[in-house]
């Protein structure tokens, strides 16, 4: 599954006050405030904004796929059913 790398975002971006300013530049009238943006931090961020801050990083100069991480990519796979041991 392809997922926004939240902790990246607000690296990048200076935490939640930058991620803000950003949207307060790009996405005026937005209504979110800081507690609001801070409390992604440690979630996804909610589907609602999405669209907003990826439009936000691309105007930055920024690639949205710099954001995503996919979380299959560092599992192993499962074993096949019918699958037996060779010890």
């Amino acid at each position: 599954m392809v997922k926004i790398d939240v902790p990246h975002v607000f690296r990048v971006f200076a935490g939640a006050r930058g991620l803000l300013t950003l949207l307060d530049r790009h996405c005026p009238g937005h209504g979110l405030v800081y507690n609001t943006v801070q409390m992604w931090r440690g979630r996804q961020i909610p589907t609602k904004w999405i669209a907003a801050v990826f439009y936000c990083i691309e105007r930055e100069g920024h690639s949205c796929l710099e954001f995503l991480v996919d979380d299959d990519e560092f599992t192993t796979a499962p074993a096949p059913r019918n699958a037996r041991s060779r010890g």
